[in-house]
């Protein structure tokens, strides 16, 4: 279920996040390990650096031709210092739609389409290579009780004027 869909003004983030690929067709079920594997690889790095998570924790997708790279950490204040696993991730500004998820993740889709409806409503492009999620819940939350906050950048399509 998601929780409406509004445009809001993204000011750009910093992220400490580690990046690996998912081939084409890829299924949230099918990550396995990886997604808290990755949490726990960027937790222990900030932890040793001494830098604190001061947001969510977040996942950066970015579609390609061979299929998707995940880019899975957490937001950070300041740009930190990569070490060949854990690299810095700017979230970039502009605009964005957002809405918040709230069940399993495996029903994300449904949230997603909203998004898409709505961006056709209002006369919105969304970006076809770039969204991020917020994750809200600890991952010991009931699934129906998970929070997931879906941002997906878009921009405003000019409309024509008949002359």
């Amino acid at each position: 279920m998601n929780r409406g869909v509004e445009i809001v003004h993204e000011y750009g983030r910093h992220a400490a996040v580690t990046t690996f690929d998912f081939r084409p067709g890829f299924r949230p079920e099918e990550s396995g390990d990886r997604i808290p594997e990755a949490f726990r690889t960027v937790a222990a790095h900030l932890g040793a650096a001494g830098i604190p998570a001061t947001g969510a924790a977040i996942g950066v997708y970015r579609m390609r031709p061979g299929g998707m790279t995940a880019s899975i950490g957490f937001e950070v204040d300041v740009e930190v210092p990569g070490d060949g696993t854990v690299a810095p991730l700017t979230i970039p500004a502009g605009e964005t739609l957002r809405a918040l998820h709230i069940g399993p993740y495996e029903r994300l889709p449904e949230t997603y389409a909203a998004l898409q409806s709505y961006a056709g409503r209002h006369g919105l492009r969304l970006d076809q290579q770039l969204m991020w999620e917020e994750y809200r819940s600890h991952p010991e939350v009931e699934p129906a009780l998970t929070e997931t906050v879906v941002h997906w950048p878009c921009t405003r399509v000019p409309s024509r004027v008949a002359r």
